[in-house]
């Protein structure tokens, strides 16, 4: 009997283990991420300060279509901000962004808990960047950017309980197209498009997020 029932109570944990990613289920998912850097120059002659601050949140809702298989879109929010000192002054810049994501995401159990995913993603976006010197807003030049960008990236996400995940992003393999358009008073006026294909997928561009599940 008591076999029976150690067999029957594994199952049911291998059962809900994989209940995460079943048809039907809706995942609620998001990361964080967060750099400041600080870096002092001091010559005989002068003294520098360079300042760089980023933070960046990405919430997404998805749904599984069948076993395995998650639709979604996701929400990607930056900020960044560098400043740098002298003697004689400071300047500044200030760049702010959203972008929407749809994603098409498959699943691929390892273990009971540990599954393997491939995303591919859409990505449109607007920005802002904000720029000046010496603390004076009326020398402030505010260009706006748009960008439009596709990729793909592997991940893992490792289930501690059936409805909580920790997941981890390895680099990507993307395309994105930026075009800047500067403001009043910028020192080249003329409109800018840039085109950058990046494949990163070294063990430094490692990017961890949480997910909540919710199974039907």
């Amino acid at each position: 009997m008591r076999k029976i029932f150690t067999t029957a109570l594994l199952a049911m944990l291998g059962a809900s283990a994989f209940a995460q990613t079943s048809q039907g289920t809706v995942s609620v998912q998001g990361s964080v991420g967060f750099r400041n850097e600080n870096r002092n120059e001091t010559n005989v002659d002068y003294r520098d300060l360079h300042s760089s601050r980023s933070i960046n949140l990405n919430p997404s809702v998805g749904y599984f279509l069948n076993a395995g298989l998650e639709l979604g879109a996701g929400l990607g929010l930056e900020h960044n901000a560098y400043r740098y000192k002298w003697d004689e002054g400071e300047s500044y810049s200030r760049y702010n962004s959203i972008s929407l994501r749809p994603y098409a995401r498959k699943y691929v159990a390892i273990t009971e808990q540990l599954q393997l995913h491939g995303t591919g993603f859409v990505s449109l976006g607007l920005g802002n960047q904000k720029s000046g010197s010496n603390g004076d807003s009326s020398s402030e030049v505010i260009s706006k950017s748009t960008t439009l960008g596709i990729g793909i990236y592997p991940g893992l996400t490792y289930f501690v309980t059936p409805k909580l995940g920790f997941t981890a992003r390895f680099g990507s393999l993307s395309f994105t197209r930026l075009r800047n358009k500067p403001g009043e008073g910028a020192y080249n006026p003329t409109p800018t498009t840039y085109n950058t294909f990046n494949a990163d997928l070294s063990p430094t561009s490692v990017g961890i997020g949480i997910g909540y599940f919710i199974a039907r």
